[in-house]
C-alpha cells in the first residue's frame, strides 16, 4: 500500500512512518503542487495531508482525490481549521476524516487504521450486480 503525506515539515511524515506497518510505503510531499502532481502521475492508496495556514484549493484536491479509481480516501490535520467544513470540503467530496491537530497520537493512530481501512474497502473487486434475465 502507498500512501501520501503533504506537510510543509517533516514531522508528520516521521510520524506516520513510526505509527504504521512497515509495509506501508510512505511517500513525503513538502508542497501542495508536488501532492497535486503525485496524485496525477502515481497510483496512490490513501493520503495525509497536514493544513498549512496558506489559503489553497482543498475542495480541488479533495475532488482530485476522489475521481482517482479507486478513490484515495484523506486525513486533514490542522491547527489552523477547526473542521473539514473550515477547509472547504464538503461530506459528499469523498472519504475524508479531519483530526485537529496536535492529535494525540493514540488518536492518530486510531485515524490511521481507519484510512487504511477505507483504501483496501476501496481498492477491494466491487461485486458485479445480478443481470435481468432476459
Amino acid at each position: 500500500m502507498r500512501l501520501l503525506v503533504l506537510d510543509q515539515s517533516r514531522i508528520l511524515p516521521w510520524l506516520v512512518r513510526h505509527e504504521l506497518p512497515s509495509e506501508v510505503e510512505v511517500e513525503a510531499v513538502f508542497s501542495f503542487e508536488e501532492a497535486e502532481r503525485a496524485l496525477r502521475e502515481e497510483p496512490l492508496d490513501a493520503a495525509v495531508v497536514s493544513l498549512p495556514p496558506a489559503h489553497l484549493p482543498w475542495h480541488s484536491f479533495q475532488h482530485l482525490c476522489a475521481s482517482r479509481q479507486p478513490p484515495v480516501p484523506v486525513l486533514y490535520e490542522s491547527c489552523v481549521f477547526g473542521c473539514a467544513c473550515e477547509a472547504g470540503l464538503e461530506p459528499g467530496d469523498g472519504y475524508v476524516e479531519f483530526l485537529p491537530k496536535p492529535a494525540p497520537r493514540a488518536e492518530l493512530r486510531a485515524a490511521l487504521a481507519r484510512l487504511l481501512a477505507e483504501a483496501d474497502r476501496a481498492r477491494a473487486p466491487q461485486p458485479l450486480a445480478p443481470t435481468a434475465p432476459a
